[in-house]
């Protein structure tokens, strides 16, 4: 490698750009102290990378910058560039010609180039050191330094033999490899501390996330088991209501019907039976008429057969007539008797009064019961013809919205989510003037789902994703902003006639979606017609979206859609009317339940007042029988009375009582007759009472079995609701599934229904079991684990990384080991040779101060010139020391040619014979060496192969040019 060219500019006294080129040999740069001469060599130095500006004759790195002189203005930047021949691969770069720059600027530090890309300072160390050419070499021999070289420590010594011998690199990749291994031994300590760290936290971890992994596996069978027989539950109440509504349907139609011929029956047997007592009553008197007449009868013949023997006893003089004190206390009976039939009688008039009264109160009651029953059928009939609009309004929506899979699943769904609102055609209350504007601007944003917030929405989408549900858009409402209309825009608009105002203005919602409607609506127009409406968008420059009320559209930018559409489906109707009849189904249901109950009210009033009305009824014939029999027995004292009289007057006047005794045979004969047929009429009355008391019992018996019936279909009915409602809320809470998906995932028609609820029970008991579970420690352990992993590996490659450069240290340490041996070897030799020439004698030696120890070791120089002994080399004068330096340098450079050396005024100590000596040992080297020496001493001059010479043409500046001889010697005698 060759040094072809040194560029400097601001560098010191290089105001101007001063360009060296070298040829090879042996250059000379001469000039007169002061000129600037050796900045060549500091320049050299500072592009290979020296760092300390004492070395560059400076008090801090920027006094390298050009500073300033009487005629130069200062500069901010100093820049070196090295050209090199690199043809024969010295360094490993490829190319045959290279450069090695370096720029340093006033405040902002040094940058260094390679080939004009930017580099480290380490990159350009690196070749320094290939080229052995560093800073640290004997390549580069300042002014007044090459006594340091005899004088330097032996540790110093020795850096110029490891230069030469190419170690330095070697030394400095062991450096770093050795500041590696620290690192790398104190990364392996803190890593072991982790490990081991780690390792207590793992085992824990692995216990709980064990524990956590047969929960979850517990758990995942526990879900499958128990949404398998959720749905098995719903499925089967669903056949069941399947069954009860086509098994019942009409039930509560034959309860109707078997409750009216109930009541019709009831009505008949409380007529027959009042018939009956009727008989019975009449029967009883018609008895009694007889009892009487035979009483009579039986009184007639002993009052005649007494008669006869009274005359008898008179005739004979026995018997004496004194019959007045009998009649007096007959008549005192008869008053007494007669005041207990009247108020036998007060009694049964008030019973049959207060009869009459309930009669009327029953017949009130039975036109209330009546009123009510019809009032109760027309609300159920009301209630089943709006829940039959009802259906047909949904199924009637549902066709014209044509709801997205996903939008009807939402709000199948939406007791599932907080903050569900409705969809945007429910929201909105759209005057039906306005519907077909209003859907023709929105079309598929009234399916839009409005929502609170966005995590609302969030969540919605999780579940269509979870329940491949399908897509739905959705408003949270605390996410959007209202959209309005210049103030200037509306003015100018304002004054168009066919101008019905901004869309948002003409429809109705609750106040807390007024800015949904104004996010939909607030800026766009309604215009009467499409003409009208061409005539607002041109007026306001195309800004705004103008609908007309037949649903034509002018769109921002001026495109128009318009022409025949089909009727507008107004779903915003429809939902008022769905709204409607849900808002008074509760009422209608709330009047059936206050009718049914005012309907029962009044059937058991009818009931309770019918029967008390049978039993005033025989409460009254009771009271006819006993003044039947008060009056029988008036009648008989009465009629005693009048026989005792009539005994007298027949005794006086001897009457006979055939004749009224065969009368009244004939009388009670008449009454048997009526008697008989009463009887066997009451007997027909009660056969027939009897007919109609069972079929009245049989038709509440059927009342009673379908009743019941019906209350235990309602029961299985409301269970199996009950079962579809908890199941679906089950799924849709625990699981987040609808019943569909569910279904379609987990269905099992072969299910064991009693065996699954048992492995359900054990599960819960295993899971019960485990007690407390981290379920976090399964993502915790997967953490750790992976961390300790990683750890483990670090620790690996740490482990692999410290032996490797520990490996790579020992293999470098053979190296320098060998290196240094073979070059001290071979300048030992060389050493011995030119210190010989040099001093024209004498003996001189290099050895170890260590020699065990090669790795480390100084290197001593023994040195005798002729005629002397051995000394300290600080003892010799300063012109030995100097060709004692020089002689070494030369027999480094024999044994281990250089490829640039440059020495800056070596040789001034040196007298003109040693001189010149010097310089022919220049040229005996410069075969392999390029030699840049500066110098004032002729006999160096004499003998190069090109000079430079520097000079201060202005002063501050330096300028160099090539030079003749002759010239050199003026412009060394300058100075």
């Amino acid at each position: 490698m060759k040094l072809i060219e040194v560029q400097a500019h601001g560098f010191k006294s290089f105001a101007d750009k001063v360009t060296l080129k070298f040829d090879g040999g042996v250059v000379a740069i001469v000039g007169p102290n002061g000129s600037g001469k050796s900045n060549i060599n500091d320049a050299i130095k500072w592009v290979l990378g020296e760092s300390s500006y004492k070395a560059l004759r400076g008090d801090n790195m920027e006094d390298v910058i050009f500073a300033g002189s009487e005629t130069e203005k200062a500069m901010d930047t100093a820049e070196v560039t090295l050209t090199f021949d690199n043809s024969d691969r010295s360094v490993n770069i490829p190319h045959d010609i290279f450069t090695i720059s370096r720029v340093l600027t006033r405040g902002k530090g040094s940058s260094y180039f390679i080939n004009g890309k930017e580099a480290l300072m380490k990159d350009i160390k690196e070749i320094a050191m290939q080229s052995g050419i560093s800073k640290s070499s004997l390549a580069i021999i300042s002014q007044g330094t090459i006594s340091d070289v005899a004088e330097a420590t032996p540790e110093r010594r020795r850096e110029f033999f490891e230069e030469a011998a190419g170690t330095s690199m070697y030394k400095t990749r062991k450096a770093d490899a050795q500041r590696k291994l620290v690192k790398t031994e104190e990364a392996l300590v803190h890593i072991n501390s982790i490990a081991n760290e780690m390792e207590t936290q793992l085992k824990p971890l692995q216990r709980q996330a064990e524990k956590a992994t047969v929960y979850l596996d517990k758990a995942s069978q526990l879900k499958e088991v128990e949404i398998a027989l959720l749905v098995h539950e719903m499925t089967e109440a669903k056949n069941t209501l399947k069954d009860i509504f086509e098994t019942h349907g009409n039930s509560d139609e034959i309860i109707k019907d078997l409750d009216q011929r109930k009541q019709q029956k009831q009505a008949k047997v409380e007529a027959v039976s009042l018939h009956r007592v009727q008989l019975d009553t009449q029967i009883n008197e018609y008895e009694k008429e007889i009892k009487r007449i035979t009483d009579e009868m039986s009184d007639l013949k002993v009052r005649n057969e007494a008669a006869n023997q009274r005359r008898e006893l008179i005739k004979q003089g026995k018997l004496n007539v004194t019959s007045e004190e009998k009649i007096a206390e007959n008549k005192a009976e008869l008053n007494e008797l007669n005041q207990t039939i009247g108020q036998l009688k007060s009694n049964k008039v008030a019973i049959e009064k207060h009869n009459d009264e309930l009669g009327e109160k029953y017949t009130e009651i039975r036109l209330k019961l009546s009123e009510a029953k019809s009032k109760l059928d027309h609300h159920n009939d009301q209630k089943m013809r709006l829940s039959y609009n009802l259906q047909n309004l949904i199924e009637t929506r549902d066709k014209r919205t044509n709801l997205t899979k996903g939008t009807k699943s939402i709000v199948e769904n939406k007791h599932l989510f907080k903050g569900y609102r409705g969809t945007v055609s429910e929201l909105l209350n759209v005057p039906e003037q306005y519907v077909k504007a209003v859907e023709t601007v929105l079309t598929a944003a009234l399916q839009n789902i409005v929502v609170d917030t966005p995590e609302v929405a969030v969540h919605a989408v999780e579940f269509l994703k979870k329940n491949h549900a399908g897509r739905a858009t959705f408003i949270p409402l605390s996410s959007i902003k209202p959209r309005f209309m210049r103030e200037d825009h509306l003015i100018v608009a304002q004054t168009q006639e066919g101008f019905l105002g901004i869309l948002s203005d003409l429809i109705k919602v609750g106040r807390e979606f007024d800015t949904l409607k104004k996010f939909l609506l607030g800026n766009i127009l309604l215009a009467q017609n499409i003409d009208e409406a061409n005539k607002l968008s041109k007026l306001l420059e195309k800004r705004y979206m103008v609908v007309t009320l037949d649903g034509d559209l002018i769109r921002v930018g001026g495109i128009i859609s318009g022409g025949q559409v089909q009727e507008a489906t107004n779903t915003f109707a429809l939902d008022e009317k769905i709204k409607a009849i849900e808002s008074s189904l509760p009422a209608i249901e709330q009047k059936i339940n206050e009718l049914t109950s005012i309907y029962e009210e009044y059937s058991l009033k009818s009931e309770n007042i019918s029967q008390t009305r049978i039993e005033l009824s025989v409460q009254s014939a009771k009271l006819g029988q006993q003044i039947q029999d008060e009056t029988r027995k008036f009648d008989s004292l009465r009629d005693e009375i009048e026989s005792i009289t009539n005994e007298k007057i027949t005794l006086e006047e001897n009457i006979d009582f055939t004749e009224t005794i065969t009368s009244i045979s004939a009388k009670r004969e008449q009454v048997e007759q009526l008697l008989t047929i009463k009887i066997k009429e009451r007997q027909d009355v009660q056969a027939d009472l009897n007919t109609h008391i069972k079929e009245k019992e049989e038709i509440e018996f059927e009342f009673k079995r379908v009743y019941a019936a019906r209350e235990q279909y309602m029961k299985t009915q409301y269970n199996a609701e009950n079962t579809i409602a908890n199941a679906k809320e089950r799924l849709s809470k625990e699981y987040e599934l609808m019943f569909e998906t569910a279904k379609e995932l987990y269905y099992n028609p072969d299910i064991d229904y009693a065996g699954a609820k048992l492995v359900v029970d054990e599960l819960r008991a295993e899971i019960k079991s485990l007690g407390h579970i981290n379920i976090e420690s399964i993502e915790q352990l997967k953490d750790v684990q992976s961390r300790y992993d990683d750890i483990i590996a670090n620790q690996s490659e740490l482990k692999n990384a410290k032996d490797t450069i520990e490996q790579a240290i020992a293999e470098m340490d053979k190296i320098i080991i060998e290196r240094i041996r073979t070059t001290v070897n071979l300048v030992n030799t060389e050493f011995k040779y030119v210190f010989n020439k040099m001093f024209g004698g004498g003996m001189a030696e290099i050895r170890y101060t260590n020699p065990d120890d090669l790795l480390e070791t100084g290197l001593d120089i023994i040195a005798q010139p002729p005629g002397k002994a051995i000394k300290n080399l600080k003892l010799f004068s300063g012109g030995e020391k100097a060709l004692i330096a020089i002689s070494l340098l030369f027999s480094i450079i024999k044994a281990k040619p250089l490829p640039l050396c440059i020495l800056d005024e070596v040789e001034a100590a040196l007298d003109e014979a040693n001189v010149i000596r010097f310089a022919e040992f220049l040229h005996k080297l410069k075969v392999d060496t390029q030699f840049i020496v500066i110098t004032h001493r002729q006999g160096t001059m004499e003998r190069v192969d090109h000079l430079y010479g520097a000079t201060m043409q202005n002063r501050g500046v330096t300028t160099f040019f090539s030079v003749e001889l002759s010239k050199a010697k003026e412009l060394v005698e300058q100075q």
